[in-house]
């Protein structure tokens, strides 16, 4: 008897093994260039079943980037629940983008004490298998404001000592939200590294977290984005995967946030576009696409919208391009076929 099939007979383990060939499902974040920086896929976005993180200084849109992720989550039928730490949940704002507040489609608990919210988790994912585990999106918005008990006793007591142990609390939390199978996206903030070595930018709260997470995206700049009256109408925003799993670290990418409320679907695709030939540009402010006939000239302004792009991933390869480019998919992975010890004698035999 193989170890797979004694393993999969075994009543405690047989339902954790692992299955090589499920098919990874994702919940998309509305935007092209963030699902390519979350997983490598157009189609892409987080994996369900996995913990994924966004972090950014404040203004760049990252909580907002996890209400479009919940409203996605919401029409695929997943149920959705907001760990709202900064109790700063708007449901008039989550209304009118889209998501169903009602008590039957999403629970927000607004806690950001560490022992609560591992509770929280853990009820969520009792009784549950793992399909069904992983049917379960909680964002938690949030983890730079969580708390523990130890500092909430200090404050009553009236101590101004710090709490050196937070971390550690919140190490477990995230080994609970791993072990727990959810499908979970944390919005985290950035803090300047003024130590002079390493990244500009750290991710605060702790290394389990990273440790855990499938994907890490790191938002580190802003532009005014202005429409052809220099009025302000949105946000640019310049973002790098930060760990990816499935998707190629370092990879940078800007996506475009609006003002009225709206996310940009292909901002930040055009600099790929024109590298992989599907996009020309002809004279200075303008495009055009060879791909289509009698192609007219478009104004850069002009052409973030479906009617431009929608013909390019239907009648090329841009997709696959995009999808090359941003994981490790057809690259040849540089392993030694020979072993040391064959390499070792092979060259004293010299």
């Amino acid at each position: 008897m193989s170890i797979y099939k004694k393993m999969l007979k075994h009543k405690s383990l047989g339902d954790k093994l692992s299955d090589r060939n499920k098919v990874d499902e994702f919940i998309s974040t509305g935007i092209i260039a963030l699902n390519l920086l979350h997983s490598g896929k157009v189609r892409g976005g987080i994996t369900k079943g996995t913990i994924n993180m966004i972090s950014a200084d404040s203004s760049l849109g990252k909580s907002f980037i996890g209400l479009s992720l919940l409203k996605n989550a919401q029409n695929m039928g997943m149920d959705c629940i907001v760990i709202d730490s900064e109790k700063s949940f708007d449901y008039k704002w989550a209304e009118a983008i889209g998501i169903d507040t009602t008590e039957e489609k999403l629970a927000v608990i607004q806690v950001s004490n560490v022992v609560d919210i591992k509770q929280a988790v853990s009820v969520l994912a009792e009784g549950n298998d793992k399909v069904k585990k992983q049917n379960i999106f909680l964002l938690l918005d949030s983890w730079g404001t969580l708390i523990s008990h130890v500092i909430l006793k200090k404050a009553s007591e009236g101590s101004d000592k710090k709490d050196m142990s937070l971390p550690a609390w919140k190490n477990e939390l995230a080994n609970v939200m791993k072990e727990s199978d959810i499908t979970c996206y944390v919005v985290n903030h950035i803090y300047d590294n003024t130590g002079g070595f390493g990244d500009p930018l750290k991710i605060p709260g702790g290394k389990r977290l990273y440790f855990n997470s499938e994907s890490v995206v790191l938002c580190q700049s802003k532009a005014k984005d202005k429409n052809s009256a220099k009025e302000i109408t949105g946000a640019i925003i310049t973002a790098f995967t930060h760990k990816g799993r499935k998707s190629v670290e370092r990879s940078q990418l800007c996506y475009r946030i609006k003002h009225n409320g709206g996310l940009d679907v292909f901002y930040g695709m055009l600099p790929d576009a024109l590298e992989h030939g599907c996009v020309e540009k002809p004279s200075v402010g303008h495009y055009t696409r060879p791909s289509v006939k009698d192609d007219k000239k478009w104004r850069e302004r002009s052409i973030y919208c479906s009617d431009f792009w929608l013909p390019l991933f239907k009648n090329t390869d841009f997709e696959d391009f995009l999808e090359t480019k941003y994981t490790f998919k057809g690259r040849k992975i540089d392993i030694a076929e020979e072993s040391i010890d064959d390499l070792l004698t092979e060259k004293q035999g010299e």
